[in-house]
């Protein structure tokens, strides 16, 4: 080489190129920090309304403790509330308010004006059906006014647990041609089961990602979140609306990967975990994380990733393409997404005793697990921006 010409850096390889993820600048995680600080706080100072509904048999006091924790009858109701229609706060600043109603029909002209004002702004219904008794024409005609009014109402068939295994599916079939249910918008549940069948309630996972899901579209998902029992599968239906926005943004060819768009997903992820948990948070906790796992790559998931690319005919000696490359990019992104996430439930959950190693192994497995999660959920589109 001659003495007036610059050494030409070594080209990456495909994998160094594709798979490696960086972590990104302090000063774009700082920028982007603020933004979600701001987002996180508007959204946390709204209200939301849950219902839940049904006859006196159905489980409704049931499932607000299994969803938020709360034995309802030790909750001082909302003044205005009554005997039919009972109003309480889940949270300190009465943000998060459920009802506990045994009908929506004729009992709103009923009960009082505040009761009646609050039945009026219900983001989510859910109406719990009693599996034991089956449906009647009373709860089918419950179910025609929630739905007149435009409101996203989930159908629980609850205490499923008292049906025979073997008779469930065509149960719930026949319950839900008679009322008429989509059964995407249905999910069978025992918030109290038999202790012989099931040491803890059945279906609330599934519960949370409905609602979780339906409130993305306004902006109050991170308020529901916040307020449940479980952190941890609270925090789980945030990954996941986290990792498909990843998913979208980084379904292109992998060089040309908007990391700008996907860091900010992240990074806001992190807020938005934080919140849930009710912990305090800086930026530089986020550095530290993303930092931890994604300066350099992790081996668990560059293992996977590496596999990948040779599935799709990325690296040399690959099998012929069986995932496109936009598909391809998607994976990727929304897998990095999706670890990153497990990591920030492992940070908030061991808190001073986190290490770099516990960081990085709560990502490989995060983001090993992506898509077998994501297969799960085909036909999601994940909601707009807020």
């Amino acid at each position: 080489m001659s003495d007036d010409k610059l050494p030409v850096p070594a080209k990456k390889s495909a994998t160094e190129l594709v798979i490696e993820p960086q972590a990104p600048a302090r000063t774009e995680v700082m920028a982007r920090w603020e933004i979600a600080s701001g987002q996180i706080e508007q959204a946390l100072s709204q209200t939301l309304v849950v219902a839940f509904l049904g006859s006196a048999s159905s489980g409704k006091d049931s499932a607000i403790k299994a969803l938020f924790g709360l034995d309802f009858g030790e909750i001082d109701p909302i003044p205005g509330s009554t005997a039919e229609v009972r109003v309480a706060p889940v949270d300190r600043d009465k943000h998060v308010l459920v009802v506990n109603a045994p009908g929506f029909g004729d009992v709103r002209k009923e009960v009082d004006q505040k009761a009646r004002e609050v039945l009026q702004q219900v983001d989510i219904a859910v109406y719990l059906l009693n599996a034991d008794g089956g449906a009647t024409i009373d709860e089918r005609r419950d179910l025609d006014a929630i739905r007149a009014l435009g409101k996203p109402t989930l159908v629980c068939i609850n205490k499923i647990d008292l049906i025979r295994e073997h008779e469930r599916p065509s149960f719930v079939e026949a319950t839900l041609a008679q009322l008429q249910v989509d059964p995407k918008d249905a999910i069978i549940t025992a918030f109290d089961p038999l202790p012989a069948l099931s040491p803890e309630p059945i279906g609330v996972e599934d519960v949370v990602k409905w609602i979780h899901h339906q409130l993305s579209t306004n902006g109050k998902d991170l308020l529901f979140a916040k307020t449940l029992r479980n952190k941890a599968l609270a925090c789980q239906a945030v990954i996941r609306t986290a990792a498909r926005r990843s998913a979208m943004a980084g379904a292109i060819p992998m060089i040309g990967v908007d990391a700008t768009a996907v860091t900010a997903i992240q990074v806001k992820l992190i807020a938005d975990i934080a919140a849930v948990y009710g912990r305090r948070m800086d930026n530089d906790m986020a550095l530290f994380i993303l930092g931890e796992i994604l300066a350099g790559g992790s081996k668990g998931f560059i293992r996977w990733a590496m596999s990948a690319l040779k599935t799709a005919g990325w690296i040399p000696g690959g099998q012929v393409a069986h995932i496109a490359t936009s598909a391809l990019g998607a994976t990727i992104a929304g897998a990095t997404t999706y670890g990153v996430g497990r990591a920030a439930i492992v940070f908030m959950e061991k808190g001073a005793e986190i290490t770099g190693a516990d960081l990085r192994a709560a990502f490989d497995a995060g983001a090993v697990q992506w898509r077998d999660v994501s297969n799960q959920e085909d036909g999601w589109q994940a909601p707009d921006d807020q």
